[in-house]
């Protein structure tokens, strides 16, 4: 299953369903092992180059068809003729959609792994070790119209031995970290020195470079120290000073490499390997064995999902081998975060392999990981499903694992949960809340609550409760997520300068997440229009990626014996519904399973999807009575 852009509810109802039937494989097992080859090359470094841009009329390039570009990159531009893979860089700019962009050797049917996600809009770039095909060449497809940039840093020749060119894999060393001082500046650079381990007469370093804080759009390159800057690049930032990653293999000279950005903004640089020169000793440790881009894990399919601080392990591919060449994929991550690659069964680093910079990213980056002799782990720091794409390996010694399987447990999230009389009902019928599963639920609802300015008194209760803004800040501790079903008694004029104020809230309070639900239709139609139509442009969007609509309107429209006459309050079933609606919405935004089957004997999907996608799917609602008995 390709890596995609964002998914369509149809598509996932379909995926969810037809896939929680599927039996997951075992954590250790990879989905599609390699054949082993004994085709081993060695590394030459080069000046990076470009080689491709169909910005250009003359782009270096053959257009196979709408979709599909076809590269030469043996025997052009100074590159050896007989070379047998490449490391290359492709970048994608003006995006109009989302998709995917896929490189694969020419000649060769495309396979079903991704290279770089289009995130629609800005420029994004990816590196990746190839093989070349028919002619020297590689052939890069995308789904949606870009324009495709391909630059090359280095390349790998057959050997059945070698002294330069052979990849000698570290446990991830930080090499700098320029945010214990000044932010470099527009187009600034900065030269970073070979680390003691490495030798002076080193050809090249796989590095893994992040950009934080910078403020504008623009890319980042690198070269050997003392050399002419180039007209490449290896990363693209966006401005919004995200964290944005992107692992390269960078030419050096004795003085180390330089980095330059025309974003501005703080570097980390995480040196994972470098490549011996001319001095070294023959030998065929540190070879290159570059296979076809083969998908090994996918956990929207292979579940678990790596939960938040959370392991998984894959074993080597072949055996024995040093490292492989991945590419990995954060797919709908719970939060920012990163994950970091490393081999099994050792000490994890501080150091990151890909970063997502919000919520429902997706995020590639190529990952060049030693590994042990238990293969290699996948750690995240705040829960995300992941995609492992194998593109080939090092010969080499594993490390020796020494440390126990680390765990990947689920979480039980703590949520609270803040309305007004539309909520109400659940403190009044409090057997409903049997329907709170999964989860451990605070449940702060008053009559006549409003969002942020004073609320008004209940004809109910006669008491002028809190404001949604008050009950979150004064919440005890910490919550993983925050629903927010109050809002009607606030005019529509103020609505998106309250949400801004209790999505801050929230997030303060730790929320990964905040579920707001649409607001139901009174007796006087199109009353609450305009407060969905805001709720429906903030959610998702670059300020808001950690806001998910909950479309309980649509939901409970063609509803029976759910609402009282006004068509906003609840009668007895239709807090049943809400109940069990929220604890189905908990469990889709945090990749758990169900808390219930929709029907009596039904199925209970894993990960569950949203209750509003299944409706929409089978044109039902949940058998509650049959459900919960009442």
């Amino acid at each position: 299953m390709r890596s995609r852009g964002r998914l369509d509810a149809g598509w996932v109802t379909f995926v969810m369903i037809a896939v929680a039937s599927v039996a997951a494989p075992p954590a250790m097992v990879a989905a599609d092992a390699p054949a082993p080859s004994t085709d081993t090359a060695a590394f030459s470094a080069i000046t990076p180059v470009r080689l491709a841009d169909t910005r250009e009329a003359d782009c270096g390039c053959t257009v196979l068809d709408a979709n599909t570009i076809r590269v030469v990159v043996a025997g052009r531009d100074g590159i050896a003729a007989d070379i047998s893979a490449a490391a290359l860089t492709i970048t994608a700019t003006s995006t109009p959609g989302q998709g995917f962009v896929t490189v694969y050797p020419s000649g060769t049917t495309r396979p079903n792994t991704s290279t770089l996600n289009l995130p629609g809009g800005a420029a994004t770039s990816n590196s990746t070790i190839i093989p070349v095909g028919d002619g020297g060449a590689i052939d890069v497809y995308s789904t949606s119209p870009t324009n495709l940039i391909v630059d090359a840093t280095g390349t790998f020749t057959d050997a059945a031995s070698a002294t330069s060119g052979r990849f000698v894999p570290v446990a991830p060393i930080r090499l700098l970290n320029t945010r214990g001082g000044l932010p470099l500046p527009v187009d600034g650079s900065v030269t970073v020195s070979l680390p003691v381990g490495v030798d002076p007469d080193a050809v090249a370093v796989a590095v893994n470079v992040t950009s934080v804080g910078a403020g504008t759009r623009g890319f980042v390159s690198g070269y050997a120290a003392g050399a002419e800057a180039v007209a490449t690049s290896f990363m693209n930032p966006d401005g919004s000073g995200r964290a944005r990653a992107a692992s390269v293999i960078l030419p050096v000279s004795a003085d180390g490499f330089t980095i330059t950005t025309t974003s501005g903004g703080h570097l980390i640089v995480d040196l994972v390997g470098w490549f011996t020169g001319p001095t070294a000793a023959d030998a065929t440790d540190g070879l290159l064995v570059a296979i076809a881009p083969t998908r090994v894990l996918d956990t929207r399919v292979q579940l678990p999902h790596v939960w938040t601080w959370g392991t998984r392990e894959l074993p080597l591919p072949v055996s024995p081998i040093a490292a492989v060449v991945t590419n990995l994929t954060m797919v709908a991550p719970d939060a920012a975060g990163y994950v970091t690659a490393y081999p099994a069964g050792t000490a994890l680093p501080a150091t990151s392999s890909v970063n997502a910079p919000f919520r429902n990213a997706i995020v590639p980056n190529l990952a060049i990981t030693p590994v042990s002799d238990r293969g290699s782990a996948y750690f995240s720091s705040n829960g995300t499903d992941l995609i492992v794409d194998l593109t080939g390996y090092f010969t080499g010694t594993p490390a020796v694992a020494t440390l126990p399987v680390p765990t990947n447990p689920a979480p039980t999230p703590r949520v609270l949960m803040v309305g007004d009389s539309t909520l109400y009902g659940l403190n009044e019928l409090p057997r409903t809340q049997q329907a709170f599963r999964g989860f451990t639920p605070v449940l702060e609802a008053k009559p006549c609550r409003r969002l942020v300015t004073t609320s008004c008194k209940s004809h109910f209760t006669l008491q002028i409760p809190t404001t949604a803004l008050v009950a979150i800040n004064s919440a005890v501790g910490t919550f993983d997520a925050v629903v927010i079903k109050t809002g009607y008694n606030d005019s529509a004029s103020t609505l998106e300068r309250d949400v801004q104020k209790i999505v801050e809230a929230s997030r303060a309070k730790g929320a990964k997440v905040i579920i707001w639900m649409t607001y139901s239709e009174s007796t006087k139609p199109g009353w609450y229009d305009n407060h969905n139509a805001i709720l429906r442009r903030l959610a998702g969007s670059a300020a808001y990626p950690d806001l998910v609509v909950a479309d309980w309107r649509a939901f409970a429209s063609k509803s029976v014996g759910w609402y009282a006459s006004d068509r906003l309050h609840l009668m007895t079933l239709g807090n049943w519904a809400t109940a069990d609606y929220l604890s189905r919405w908990i469990a889709s935004v945090n990749h758990v399973s169900c808390p219930m089957p929709w029907t009596v004997g039904g199925t209970v999907n894993n990960p569950c999807p949203s209750p509003d996608a299944v409706a929409a799917f089978t044109g039902t609602t949940p058998g509650l009575k049959g459900l919960y008995g009442f």
